[in-house]
C-alpha cells in the first residue's frame, strides 16, 4: 500500500536526507522530494499519522499531513 503525506520544514538535500532516513524503518520502500515537499512510503499495512510524526519529531522540525 503506498501512501503520500506532505512533508513541512524540509529546506534542503540534507533535509531530505534527514527525513528519508528517519522514515525508512516504518516502509519498505520511502522516496522523499523536495519539489514538492512529500514522502511516499510504501508499507504492506497502512501507518498512522501519528507514527511519522514521531519518526520525523527524532530528526529535527518537520512535520507530516496526509498528502
Amino acid at each position: 500500500m503506498q501512501q503520500v503525506f506532505r512533508i513541512e520544514g524540509m529546506h534542503c538535500g540534507a533535509c531530505v536526507a534527514r527525513v528519508t532516513r528517519a522514515l525508512q524503518p516504518l516502509a519498505q520502500n520511502v522516496s522523499v522530494t523536495l519539489e514538492p515537499a512529500q514522502a511516499k512510503l510504501e508499507a504492506a499495512a497502512p501507518l498512522a499519522l501519528s507514527a511519522v510524526q514521531a519518526a520525523l519529531q527524532k530528526v529535527g522540525d518537520y512535520r507530516a499531513a496526509p498528502g
